[in-house]
């Protein structure tokens, strides 16, 4: 089991939507999409973590890999915010569509890149 890092202690909830079978790539590259809410300094956040593959043909075409922030809440929307990550995490059984919807969701998000 690995630890969790310093930057994601403060994660409320968190889910891998679809990750890299590391049986299949023991080695890597590690590839990921992730959503997550987070207790922020003045409320909470929901973030999509998208680090696909270039060659992957998951998701909208065009979005790139990086982390997007989805919608913020105030303090005292504390279970808003984690009700609402917990849906956009598992609008589908698909693991491809739930992608599809947050890759149409970060259009209009605030994207934060990333150098990894």
């Amino acid at each position: 089991m690995h630890s969790l890092p310093e930057s994601k202690k403060n994660h409320l909830w968190r889910k891998l939507v679809w990750h890299t079978d590391t049986d299949l790539h023991p080695l890597g590259p590690f590839h990921l999409a992730e959503v997550y809410c987070c207790d922020e300094s003045n409320g909470y956040a929901i973030w999509y973590v998208r680090r696909l593959a270039k060659d992957d043909a998951r998701g909208v075409a065009g979005v790139e890999n990086a982390d997007y922030l989805l919608q913020y809440f105030s303090k005292n929307n504390r279970d808003a915010a984690i009700e609402r990550a917990v849906m956009l995490a598992n609008a589908d059984p698909s693991a491809d569509r739930v992608i599809e919807a947050l890759d149409r969701l970060a259009a209009g998000a605030q994207k934060v890149a990333s150098d990894r």
